[in-house]
């Protein structure tokens, strides 16, 4: 009930008036719904929003973070702010941008709105309290309007392109504030400019601008396209993301694959795929070089060229000899692959579950996509020759991990390091912990978006020296203003579209 009843466009008023019956319909359904949930009051099954679970074991209080306001439709921003509110080092980076030199308190005020507005909201959602309480993101839709008029903040939209919005309206802002409002370059370089302006420690501020411009989300992937008759790298293509898109294993009918995890959507992105018939033109030189060997009359200043060639593909080698004179094919086969290349901090994921049915209508791909709470990236940043055996060892090596993320858990404060029971090293720069899941109940264009947030523990507030009894890093289901604890094993079970991992 608690989940279906915010934002669900699925039963509008014209519908019901249109289908008299369905009134009574909904009087039925309502009475059911009365009469199951009192059964189960009595008979002691567990309801999560009145479940004992929600008190926090051995402190016999119950813990709540603050909810979101629902300013009409604007749930698909809510998850993100939560979602962004979960991540540690996301609130580092903006306390990082916020301490920009040379701004007083009110230039600040008009030239960061949104990054003011974010930063204090995010402030407010990780406090722990033992109350519900229910804040307003009016404030930071009002400074995101100022960014993305195109984009209604009060209208259905999709989380993932809110995310996206949101980002890029921070880079824009921030770099706004390290421009001068000047129109040539030669002007930018002789005045005042926070570029070129000198630190203590003469460290120019151009190192911390670049630090600060590209944020913690930012990751790149790397294309390979390489040749598998001569084993050359034809050409390798990169490119930034902020969100890494996966496509889920789906089967003959286009449902999503029984079993399908994570990882088989990592193995998917990154397999290698085959090229037959390929021109490779470092092969064609070879085979050239090879042909005028091999004549009677060799022409040593052609082979000599053939060889020492390197610009492949712009070179006129080939106006030397007609192609046709060729007595062999020069065509190859190459292989190509993703590989994630450069690792962001903060590891957001989009399951695309939304494609279009041979009617042209959107459909929405339902079903349930495993995720572990710790995630070993390892795998999918290397070649061709480290992707297939480790990819295979990927689950296998996240089980071995997640002993350690549950001891990160529940001993924060401990030296984990000097810990017996340690798994065997991994590379930390790769391992990643499960912080928020993010989930769509409905159809594509509608429905309502909920999340699942850890939520690390914070003093208490009568006594601030004092950690709140018995809170580690706790799960907390959000629906807009409604915020409810969950086990770990509700988070698991859920349908992600948005997954939110930070590296440890």
């Amino acid at each position: 009930m608690g989940k279906f009843m915010h934002d669900n466009p699925m039963l509008s008023c014209s519908e019901v008036n249109r289908h008299h019956y369905s009134l009574a319909a909904v009087a039925v359904g309502l009475g059911l719904g009365v009469a199951g949930l009192c059964k189960a009051l009595y008979s002691g099954l567990s309801i999560p929003w009145v479940s004992p679970r929600n008190l926090f074991s051995g402190s016999g209080r119950a813990y709540y973070v603050g909810g979101l306001r629902n300013l009409g439709n604007n749930c698909f921003l809510n998850v993100i702010l939560q979602a962004l509110a979960s991540c540690d080092g996301f609130i580092s980076f903006l306390d990082n941008l916020l301490a920009t030199d040379g701004l007083l308190p009110e230039e600040k005020a008009v030239r960061m709105p949104l990054l003011l507005a974010l930063s204090s909201l995010l402030e407010d959602l990780i406090i722990v309290r033992d109350e519900r309480t229910v804040l307003n993101p009016h404030g930071v839709m009002h400074a995101l309007s100022l960014y993305v008029g195109h984009f209604n903040l009060t209208r259905q939209q999709d989380a993932s392109e809110a995310f996206l919005h949101l980002l890029i309206s921070l880079r824009d802002e921030f770099a706004h504030c390290y421009v001068p409002h000047r129109s040539s370059l030669a002007d930018i370089t002789l005045s005042d400019s926070k570029v070129y302006k000198q630190r203590e420690g003469n460290l120019p501020e151009c190192k911390r601008w670049k630090q600060n411009l590209f944020g913690p989300f930012d990751g790149t992937v790397g294309s390979i396209l390489s040749c598998r008759n001569c084993s050359s790298v034809l050409s390798l293509d990169f490119e930034n993301f902020h969100c890494l898109p996966l496509s889920p294993v789906l089967n003959a009918n286009g449902d999503i694959t029984s079993g399908c995890s994570l990882v088989d959507c990592l193995k998917y992105f990154t397999v290698v795929e085959h090229l037959d018939n390929y021109r490779c033109d470092r092969c064609w030189h070879i085979i050239a070089a090879k042909y005028l060997s091999l004549r009677s009359e060799v022409d040593e200043e052609k082979v000599s060229k053939l060889q020492s060639c390197v610009d492949y593909g712009t070179c006129s080698c080939r106006d030397m000899f007609p192609l046709e004179s060729l007595p062999c094919s020069s065509s190859s086969r190459a292989t190509k692959q993703l590989i994630i290349s450069q690792c962001p901090k903060i590891l957001c994921i989009h399951f695309l579950r939304a494609s279009v049915g041979l009617d042209g209508e959107p459909i929405k791909h339902q079903g349930h996509i495993s995720f572990p709470l710790l995630l070993n990236l390892s795998p999918f940043t290397g070649g061709a020759s480290s992707a297939g055996p480790l990819a295979m060892n990927a689950q296998r090596d996240g089980q071995q991990a997640l002993h350690l993320y549950r001891q990160l858990n529940m001993q924060a404060n401990a030296d984990v390091s000097s810990s017996s029971s340690s798994p065997p090293q991994l590379s930390r720069s790769k391992l990643y912990g499960l912080a928020a899941v993010v989930e769509h109940y409905g159809k594509c264009g509608g429905g309502h978006y909920a999340v699942y947030r850890r939520v690390a523990s914070n003093p208490d507030p009568d006594d601030p020296g004092k950690p709140v009894a018995g809170l580690g890093k706790r799960w907390f289901y959000i629906s807009d203003g409604y915020v409810s604890e969950v086990p770990e094993e509700d988070v698991l079970r859920a349908e992600a579209t948005l997954l939110f991992y930070e590296r440890l």
